[in-house]
């Protein structure tokens, strides 16, 4: 089968690679007919992915449908529509018991290795999904595959970090960086707040970001721009969705007093300067999320379902899996915004 791999720093290939199939009978194999590429997906490619093993498959947001299942497989079967979840959980840790799902100690991300077990990824024709009862959802005739990419990763986490920085009907919110991630929280943050800001250099962006409802400003004009909104008090709520010690400099300076800064963007700094006289001083609470897709998507599916969310409509690209190396240069340029390749 044809797969997208990494074979080496900054160089993505689609090769011919053994057929994905089933390992263990909680297995499914999922024939991909969408798949995309994610901010995350660019920390392997620049080399900064501690032990990731060259030739690893890409890819953790896909979606398809099911080929063949394995004999323990119940919830599932040959022929349905399926997205499935950006990593894998075992069900039986104490995490997942208590409803942690995103700390499982047995967590995979598909597409990675080296920081976490080795889970060959979507972007290929094939996929293999362990714990596929868990990790697949079953998807209804009336959303395509394009808006169901968006459950697997990012809009999970955009919705996260709405609801972890306790977004409340008429809060001023500001959006700190306008990359996918950051547009998911536009788009969620846009049914409740009473004035949303985001924040991006850049232009295609921002203007991604007022048409999800947001009155979409520089980096430069962010702080004039919450003092207007918030006549001059500050944000209630910062979604830092850019992950760089600037963008969170920005977010601590945005939030008003005993607000709250909810972080989504990757952060790996292990020196971050804190400014903790202005934490203290003006009592604010700063909170990380990495998103919960199999506690939170199917809510979201159904709102996609209803019309109440479109998240397909920040897809700037589409593009045929044999031209992943292409496509992986515009993401990385930020010559587009999301991208979609179609096995």
């Amino acid at each position: 089968m044809k797969a997208v791999v990494l074979a080496g720093t900054g160089d993505v290939r689609v090769e011919e690679v053994e057929d994905a199939r089933i390992v263990a009978d909680t297995d499914a194999l999922v024939e991909v007919h969408r798949t995309a590429i994610c901010g995350a997906d660019l920390f392997p490619f620049h080399g900064m992915t501690p032990g990731f093993e060259n030739g690893t498959i890409l890819g953790h947001e896909f979606a398809g449908v099911v080929s063949e299942v394995g004999d323990a497989v119940e919830h599932v079967r040959p022929g349905q529509r399926v997205v499935c979840t950006s990593t894998i959980s075992d069900g039986t840790c104490a995490h997942c018991r208590a409803g942690r799902v995103s700390q499982c100690l047995g967590r995979a991300l598909f597409g990675y290795s080296g920081v976490y077990p080795r889970l060959d990824g979507g972007q290929a024709e094939y996929v293999r999904v362990p714990h596929a009862d868990r990790c697949l959802l079953v998807l209804p005739d009336d959303v395509d595959e394009e808006n169901a990419i968006f459950l697997a990763d990012i809009l999970p986490t955009g919705y996260g970090a709405v609801t972890r920085g306790d977004v409340s009907v008429g809060d001023v919110v500001a959006v700190v960086g306008c990359g996918p991630v950051g547009l998911m929280a536009v788009l969620c943050a846009a049914k409740i707040a009473g004035a949303l800001i985001a924040v991006d250099g850049v232009m295609d962006r921002r203007e991604l970001a007022a048409r999800l409802g947001a009155i979409a400003v520089t980096p430069d004009e962010a702080e004039g721009a919450v003092a207007e909104a918030s006549d001059g008090l500050g944000a209630d709520v910062v979604i830092e969705a850019a992950g760089s010690p600037a963008a969170l400099d920005l977010a601590l300076r945005l939030a008003r007093g005993r607000g709250t800064i909810s972080v989504v963007g990757a952060h790996f700094e292990p020196d971050y300067p804190l400014d903790s006289a202005r934490m203290f001083e003006r009592e604010l609470t700063l909170r990380f999320t990495i998103g919960d897709p199999a506690h939170d998507r199917e809510r979201l599916l159904g709102l996609i379902a209803s019309g109440r969310l479109e998240p397909a409509q920040i897809i700037t690209h589409r593009l045929p899996l044999d031209a992943a190396a292409d496509a992986y240069r515009l993401f990385d340029s930020r010559e587009a915004t999301k991208v979609v390749l179609i096995p």
